[in-house]
């Protein structure tokens, strides 16, 4: 079950583009139409449940998804300590991106895609823009000082660091994730058919906590060096209160 998350199977193959004298070999795998799927879902889905939204006598869908918003919100607050509003939207499509991409593995014939390298290292490579996106909107170009600090000589050193951490938040994910499937598929291999919904549920919280985890990893880099102080300087004007419900 977790090797075959590994070794994708190809689908298509587009074949070579040359861009100077670098090739593209383009193919198109079963990780590649699972995540295209997974970003259907949900761009379906987030269409669909923010039609009709009301003021007052909102329906249960839209107090069950307003509900889920402002825990997303609140969390983001207890965790950076700054205001939401810089950073709920790239964090809430990673948690909830994530969330679907690790549960529709549980739908044949599809593949979990973070139980793949390549699709989390690109989920890793928007963390890692994201960090010097955001230190430079509330820094300026001299966020990049802090690679020179405490010492000039550090700077090869602070720059592996940098490289260190987009390698770790990588590993962690696609690691977890093809853990946590090996250890589902031995505990149903023992249980046989005896036990299949726990398993389901047991399944469905542990992916859902990586994508948690995730999120949280992220938004923990992003904010870390960052001068809270200045976040708020610069959004002093911003009233943030929709969360505190």
């Amino acid at each position: 079950m977790g090797v075959e998350k590994v070794f994708t199977k190809e689908l298509l193959d587009l074949g070579y583009i040359s861009i100077g004298n670098i090739k593209i070999h383009l193919v198109i795998t079963d990780v590649v139409l699972t995540t295209w799927v997974a970003m259907a879902v949900v761009v379906v889905l987030s269409f669909i449940l923010t039609r009709d939204l009301k003021v007052k006598h909102p329906s249960t869908k839209q107090v069950l998804i307003e509900t889920v918003i402002i825990a997303m919100a609140k969390q983001i607050k207890d965790f950076s300590q700054t205001p939401v509003f810089p950073f709920f939207s790239l964090i809430a499509t990673m948690w909830i991106f994530v969330a679907f991409s690790n549960l529709i593995g549980m739908v044949p014939p599809f593949h979990t895609p973070t139980g793949n390298l390549s699709a989390v290292a690109g989920l890793s490579t928007i963390t890692f823009f994201s960090i010097y996106y955001y230190g430079v909107k509330f820094h300026g170009v001299g966020y990049f000082k802090k690679f020179f600090e405490p010492v000039f000589i550090l700077f090869p050193l602070n720059v592996v660091g940098e490289f260190g951490r987009i390698l770790s938040l990588t590993f962690r994910l696609f690691g977890n994730m093809l853990g946590w499937d090996l250890i589902i598929a031995i505990l149903v291999l023992l249980t046989g058919v005896l036990i299949p919904v726990p398993m389901m549920l047991f399944n469905i919280v542990g992916d859902i906590i990586q994508a948690y985890l995730f999120g949280v990893l992220t938004l923990a880099y992003i904010v870390a060096g960052l001068k809270v102080e200045e976040i708020d300087r610069k959004l002093s004007g911003l009233k943030e209160d929709w969360y505190e419900i």
